[in-house]
């Protein structure tokens, strides 16, 4: 699993109003087919489903509303460190 993985996932889970890869794919800025992969190397490594598919309409699973939780909690810890580190370096909050 990686940091692309999982905010692949998230914006996925957050467009799943849109219930659609390409238009995901497109707000990611990455290729449809590239999306696709990511996602199942993802759900081939926790070895559940997160999303339902059918056609070209996409849903999250229980387990992708599970997963999402922890991946939103996961990346907000990250870019919150990453922001801090940032900080740090330009000499603020000293």
């Amino acid at each position: 699993m990686n940091l692309f993985q999982l905010r692949y996932f998230v914006t996925l889970a957050k467009l799943a109003e849109l219930q659609h890869y390409t238009k995901a794919a497109h707000e990611l800025c990455i290729t449809q087919p590239s999306l696709s992969h990511a996602i199942s190397q993802l759900e081939a490594e926790l070895g559940v489903a997160l999303f339902e598919k059918s056609g070209r309409n996409t849903t999250l699973t229980s387990f992708g509303e599970e997963f999402l939780i922890c991946a939103n909690r996961t990346l907000a810890t990250l870019d919150s460190g990453v922001s801090s580190l940032q900080r740090s370096a330009r000499g603020d909050g000293l």
